[in-house]
Order: C-alpha cells, then structure tokens, then sequence
C-alpha cells in the first residue's frame, strides 16, 4: 500500500510504503488461491475496507457457490515503513512467498463475510444452488459509508456494499439498438446494506 504526499499536486512524494498479505482460499484438490481485491474503502488514514472474493463463481457461471466473499479490515499503523529503502527497488520483500523477517506487514481481520448462509436467508437469497435470480452474482466491487445520525451511537454507520451486472441481462438496449446477453440471464443489480460499528472511528 503506497502513500503519497500531494500537497504539490505536480509532484507527489511517495511517504509511505506498506505490506499487505492478501487474504487466500482452498479450491477443490487442496490448492490455495488469492483472493482478488475489488474495492478499497478509506475509513482514516491508516484504517481501510478491502473488498475481497473469489472468481468465476455465481448466479449465471458455471459454478454456482462462491468460496470467499468478504470485507476485511487493514490497518498500517504499525507497519513496517519500506519506503526508500532497498525493497523499493529490486530486493523482493516476500522472496519465496515468504515475508522477511523483521517487515511487519499490515493487520488484517475479517470484518463482514457477504456469503453467510443464515444472514442471507433472511432475505430470500443464498449463496450456491438452485442457481437463480437469489444466488447471488460474481462480482461484488463496490463500497461506501453513510452515517446513521444516532446520537446514541456516534461511531455506527452504514456500509453499502453493491454488485456489477456487467448489462449482462436479455433484455438489453445500447448505441440505439436492443440486445440479449448470450448467457441468456439477467443479472440483477443488488445492493447490501449493513449497520457497522466500526473499530476505529474514521478522524
């Protein structure tokens, strides 16, 4: 994670320089996978939101259950500083996969997981079979904060999580003409709502 001074908007100053291990998942056979990175939520500035799933996996695709949906809480504060030293050049910070000793990467902590099974039911909607309009899609990519105005809790706020549909739909119309989707579904556009009180208070 990389923080730049730009005070002088011309010309940023890289200032700090972080680790963060992403998180990683078991597939069929044993093999771990990483999870990607859809979306990054700033709470301050050394707390943020990461957005992490899996691929392929979803209402619409060939496979229906999703392995990892989850936003993770990162905290720098007490990581390791690498920024001009020799591992902002060409010296690997995590030779073999292997952090080296000394580098104290980012916190992470699981915050929400989006594929709880009992949450989700409340709600009509799952994650894997039957593969309908309630299995929800692949791509979760997007996140944002908006007060409760609860003086009674100052610090809680709500989370907006939503979905991409890619106009993936049969029903379709752009550059004025009409279109279906060859994967012959249409993929809704789903948003999330969760009341969060989070473990820092953003400054």
């Amino acid at each position: 994670m990389l923080y730049y001074d730009i005070t002088d908007v011309d010309h940023p100053m890289l200032v700090r320089e972080h680790v963060v291990q992403l998180p990683a998942f078991t597939v069929a056979g044993g093999k771990r996978r990483v999870a990607a990175q859809s979306e990054l939520l700033a709470l301050d500035r050394d707390h943020f939101l990461v957005l992490c799933r899996d691929s392929g996996n979803g209402y619409g695709l060939e496979g229906a259950t999703s392995l990892y949906r989850r936003i993770e809480l990162v905290d720098t504060s007490r990581a390791t500083n690498i920024a001009g030293t020799k591992y902002d050049g060409l010296e690997p910070v995590a030779p073999k996969g292997l952090l080296v000793e000394g580098i104290v990467p980012a916190a992470r902590q699981s915050f929400i997981d989006l594929n709880d099974d009992v949450e989700l039911a409340r709600f009509g909607l799952h994650n894997g079979p039957p593969q309908d309009r309630n299995n929800l899609t692949e791509k979760w990519e997007a996140m944002g904060l908006v007060p409760t105005f609860d003086p009674a809790h100052p610090r809680d706020l709500f989370l907006l999580v939503a979905n991409d549909n890619d106009f993936i739909t049969r029903h379709g119309f752009q550059t004025g003409a009409p279109y279906a989707d060859a994967s012959g579904v249409d993929l809704d556009t789903m948003l999330f709502v969760y009341r969060v009180t989070l473990p820092e208070a953003p400054q």
